[in-house]
């Protein structure tokens, strides 16, 4: 059976691609690299997501997941050109528990999104990329994006309790738990946190959720020069509060 055909078997017709124009947007991201992929796939399970890369596995052939493409490192770039795992089709908010202070969400949910449905019950994921409103919680855990709001409240990496991955034998691993301390075992999922994919594919997160904040306030400051924005703020008569 041909690397297409078992493709085809795994995902259903309408989820492949092999077709130049369509395979084009996956070539680049936000960074300055490009590389067409040979086929692109779009699962919407994990067992599907595992049947995909134990294929892969088996054959040699290279595969890269893939969330909505908006990072500048080029993580997501098929420089060996393989099997591009789209995953926003695995886009659903599995379980939000306020009383634990976690929501369970698959890897392909946009992260303004989550959001939205957090803010009917008062809560919030902090981390906020400045692409959040089409990137992905698995892309933001795969880059552990922060976003401005990072100095403050933190990076993905703060907010992770557990994960879902795929391996790269295909064989499903979970780590974490879902409450907020865990020390039973090593803490593996910092492990892929940051990683880009090159240890697995996240398919499944569970993450720690904060009230949302009474207040909220911005603040610009503007400088003649670049350099300037680096010296001491007491260079230029600031005084705190």
């Amino acid at each position: 059976m041909s690397t297409i055909q078992k493709l085809i078997e795994i995902v259903g017709k309408e989820n492949f691609t092999d077709q130049l124009e369509e395979l084009v947007p996956y070539s680049y991201d936000a960074s300055i690299n490009v590389h067409r992929p040979n086929a692109t796939v779009w699962p919407e399970s994990t067992e599907q997501v595992s049947e995909i890369v134990r294929f892969a596995n088996i054959h040699k052939v290279p595969v890269v997941p893939r969330g909505a493409g908006t990072s500048l490192s080029g993580g997501v770039i098929p420089i060996k050109g393989g099997i591009i795992i789209d995953l926003s089709k695995m886009n659903k908010i599995l379980e939000v528990s306020i009383e634990n202070r976690y929501a369970r969400v698959q890897a392909g949910v946009v992260c303004d999104d989550l959001n939205r449905e957090l803010e009917k019950h008062g809560f919030v994921f902090p981390p906020d990329p400045a692409s959040s409103t089409v990137a992905t919680i698995g892309g933001n855990v795969a880059t552990n994006a922060g976003g401005i709001k990072g100095a403050k409240y933190g990076t993905t990496r703060d907010y992770v309790l557990g994960l879902q991955i795929v391996l790269p034998t295909g064989e499903v691993m979970r780590t974490g738990s879902y409450t907020m301390k865990c020390v039973s075992g090593y803490d593996l999922a910092k492990l892929f946190i940051g990683a880009e994919g090159t240890l697995g594919v996240i398919t499944e997160v569970t993450l720690k959720i904060n009230p949302l904040p009474r207040h909220a306030m911005t603040a610009v400051a503007t400088y003649a020069r670049l350099e300037d924005a680096g010296k001491d703020k007491r260079e230029y008569g600031y005084r705190s509060p």
